[in-house]
């Protein structure tokens, strides 16, 4: 028997908490940093004092071609042997300054198991404090690894 044949759940909920300062070119208004779905709306998550900034979100989950679990959702975006979420900074008027990739492919079928099995989120922390510059001056964007934990 595979193992996601022993998969009773069809979602799996995830917290991603954001420790970082932002690009270097950014406006930083209200409103204008968040995860982006798919339509490309920004959920801004919520903020807490310490300036972390929190994200709950649920993808579905189902058995991809290799047996490996493919995560669905608003909020997935990529292949399904390559799934990723994205943080986005927009200017006030929608123009993208910068994206970062967080990576969902270190998600096991052991870990949305014991996620619901204990009825708790898996966890990610992404500590990013120190934004760069090409030698162009644009925001230097691209993936950021991202461990998935039960919390």
């Amino acid at each position: 028997m595979s193992n996601q044949t022993l998969i009773k759940m069809d979602s799996v909920s995830l917290k991603l908490i954001y420790d970082g300062n932002g690009p270097l070119k950014w406006s930083r208004k209200p409103g204008t940093f968040g995860m982006q779905d798919k339509a490309g709306h920004l959920d801004l998550g919520t903020s807490a004092p310490d300036g972390t900034v929190l994200f709950d979100l649920t993808l579905q989950v189902k058995p991809g071609k290799s047996g490996a679990p493919v995560l669905l959702g608003s909020f997935a975006h990529g292949p399904p042997d390559g799934r990723f979420l994205y943080l986005a900074w927009c200017e006030a008027q929608g123009a993208l300054v910068q994206r970062l990739k967080l990576p969902l492919g270190g998600i096991s079928w052991d870990d949305i198991r014991n996620a619901s099995d204990q009825q708790k989120p898996l966890l990610g922390v992404l500590v990013d404090h120190h934004p760069r510059l090409t030698s162009t001056g644009e925001n230097i964007g691209g993936s950021r690894p991202i461990s998935w934990v039960l919390i």
